[in-house]
C-alpha cells in the first residue's frame, strides 16, 4: 500500500531522524486523520490494509481447461488420494499415481493444483504429475510460475519453434526427445547453438547424450574435452568413457598398461609420478579425496575410467603389489557402473569387494534380480543389510521380499531392525503386501512393526481400489 512503508521506516528511526509523509497515504486514510500523529496513521492504514481492494475491472475469464478422456476410480480411491496430499502416507503417492496410470483412470481436477504443489521442488514425481494433468498441463502451466515444469509436457511435439524460442525446461525436453528418436539431428542440433549457451546449459544439455551414445559423437565430445568449463569437460570425460571404441579408451588403455604389470601371480602398480597436462585434459581430477595420496588418486581415476575388457576379471582376486588392493578394488567398481557389466559385479562382489564411495547397492542392482535374494542372503553376514537393499530399484522381486519379511517377523520389536523396516514397508511388490507378518499382533505402542503392517495394508487397500 502507498505510504505504508513510510510510516514503518518512520517508527523504525524516529519523528526526528524521519518525519512521516502523510501525504503519501491514500486519500481516505488522510481524511479520516485530521490533527492526528503516527499513530494514528499507522492504526488507519492498517484497517485499510484489512479492508481489502477494490475489486478488479475488465478481467477476462480464464480459458477453459482442455478435457480429458480418462474416467476417473471409485470414490474411495480418490479419497485414498487426499488423504495422501494432506499429509498422510504420502510417500505412497507416487506409487498411487503409477498404478492409476497403469490401470487407466484419470485424477480429479480439483486435485491437480495440489499435486502440482507437490512435485515442484520433487523432480522425481514431475514426470508422473505430467502424465496425471494430462491436456491440462499447459493449462496449468500457465497459471502458475511455480508449475512451469509441466511445460514439459508440451515440449515433446519436437516443434523447433521450442528448441529456439522455448524456455529452458521445453528446450531440454525438446532435445532430449530428439536424441532418443533421432540421435543425429540431436547432435546437429546442439553443434549449432553451442558457442551461445552458458556453460551451465552446456553441461546440462551435454548430459542428455547418454542416451544412443555412439562414435559418431567422439568428435564433438573431444572438442568439449577442451572448453572453458571445468563441468563441461568432465561431463564429456565421462561420455567419452562409456564409449566403446573410443579413443578415449585407447589413451587410458595405454595408461594402465603402464602403471600396472601382471606378473607371477602378482599385479605390480608402479603409480603415477605426475599429472601431466593431457591427463588433466582427459577428466583426471588433480584433487584427491581424504584419505587416499595424490599419486593413488590419479591412479584410481586411471583405471576406472579404462574399458573393462582391457583387464581381466581374475584380477579381482590377485593380490597386488605397490598400491592397497582397495584402490584397484573401487575402481573396478566404478567400471562396473559404468558400463553396467553384470559379469564385473558379480565377481566383486563374490570377493567381497571394497568399493570404495560407491554403495554395494550399486553393484547389487546390475544383476538380474532373482540373484538379488541369495546375493543378500550371502552378504548380509558382512553388509548391512537396509544399506544394501536400500538402494535397489522397487519393488522388489517377490522372492527378495518375501526373505526380507521373513527376517523381521522373527526378531521381535528390537529397534535395530526399524530401518529395514522402513524401507520394506515401500519395496515390497503388490502380491507380497499379505504376508503372513500383516496377520500378527503388533501391540499398541508404536514400534516399527507397527508402523510396518499399517504401511503394508494401506498399500495392499489401495491397490484393490484401483484394479
Amino acid at each position: 500500500m502507498k505510504g505504508w512503508d513510510g510510516l514503518v521506516s518512520s517508527a523504525l528511526l524516529g519523528t526526528e531522524r524521519r518525519p512521516p509523509h502523510f501525504d503519501e497515504l491514500p486519500e481516505h486514510i488522510q481524511e479520516r486523520l485530521g490533527d492526528g500523529g503516527l499513530l494514528d496513521a499507522a492504526a488507519l492504514a492498517t484497517v485499510y490494509k484489512r479492508a481489502g481492494r477494490r475489486p478488479l475491472r475488465d478481467l477476462e475469464p480464464l480459458p477453459a481447461a482442455p478435457g480429458e478422456d480418462r474416467p476417473l476410480p471409485r470414490p474411495a480411491a480418490v479419497r485414498r488420494l487426499a488423504a495422501m496430499l494432506g499429509g498422510f502416507q504420502t510417500s505412497a503417492l507416487g506409487e498411487w499415481l503409477r498404478a492409476a496410470d497403469a490401470n487407466g483412470w484419470g485424477v480429479p481436477p480439483e486435485q491437480l493444483p495440489a499435486l502440482a504443489d507437490y512435485a515442484r521442488h520433487r523432480a522425481e514425481y514431475r514426470p508422473l504429475v505430467i502424465a496425471a494433468a494430462g491436456r491440462r498441463a499447459r493449462w496449468l502451466a500457465d497459471l502458475n510460475p511455480e508449475w512451469r515444469f509441466l511445460h514439459a509436457a508440451v515440449a515433446e511435439s519436437n516443434d523447433p519453434e521450442l528448441w529456439t524460442h522455448g524456455n529452458a525446461i521445453q528446450r531440454r525436453t525438446w532435445l532430449r526427445t530428439l536424441r532418443q528418436q533421432d540421435p543425429a539431428a540431436a547432435l546437429e542440433a546442439l553443434t549449432e547453438v553451442w558457442p551461445a549457451e552458458s556453460a551451465a546449459t552446456r553441461a546440462d544439455f551435454l548430459g542428455l547424450f547418454t542416451d544412443n551414445l555412439t562414435l559418431r559423437d567422439e568428435q564433438f565430445l573431444e572438442t568439449a574435452l577442451d572448453d572453458r568449463s571445468r563441468e563441461v569437460r568432465r561431463v564429456a570425460a565421462r561420455l567419452l568413457a562409456r564409449l566403446p571404441g573410443a579413443q578415449y579408451g585407447v589413451r587410458m588403455t595405454e595408461r594402465l598398461h603402464s602403471h600396472l604389470t601382471p606378473a607371477q601371480g602378482v599385479l605390480a602398480v608402479d603409480l603415477p609420478r605426475s599429472l601431466t597436462q593431457s591427463m588433466e585434459r582427459d577428466g583426471l581430477d588433480s584433487q584427491n579425496p581424504e584419505g587416499l595420496g595424490k599419486r593413488a588418486w590419479w591412479f584410481h581415476q586411471i583405471v576406472a575410467s579404462t574399458p573393462l575388457d582391457a583387464m581381466d576379471l581374475s584380477w579381482i582376486g590377485t593380490p597386488v603389489e605397490g598400491c592397497a588392493q582397495e584402490v584397484l578394488q573401487s575402481a573396478w567398481t566404478e567400471g562396473a557402473i559404468r558400463e553396467a557389466s553384470v559379469e564385473w559385479a558379480r565377481g566383486l562382489l563374490e570377493a567381497e569387494a571394497s568399493t570404495g564411495s560407491r554403495s554395494p547397492a550399486e553393484l547389487l542392482r546390475l544383476l538380474p534380480p532373482d540373484e538379488w535374494a541369495g546375493a543378500v542372503d550371502v552378504l548380509r553376514r558382512t553388509v548391512d543389510v537396509a544399506e544394501l537393499v536400500g538402494g535397489l530399484p522397487v519393488p522388489w522381486p517377490p522372492q527378495l521380499a518375501t526373505m526380507i519379511l521373513d527376517q523381521l517377523a522373527k526378531v521381535g520389536t528390537n529397534r535395530a531392525w526399524a530401518r529395514l523396516a522402513s524401507i520394506a514397508a515401500r519395496a515390497v511388490p503388490p502380491d507380497v503386501l499379505d504376508h503372513p507378518i500383516t496377520r500378527e499382533s503388533t501391540g499398541e505402542e508404536d514400534t516399527w512393526r507397527r508402523r510396518l503392517v499399517e504401511t503394508l495394508t494401506f498399500r495392499s487397500e489401495m491397490y484393490q481400489e484401483l484394479t
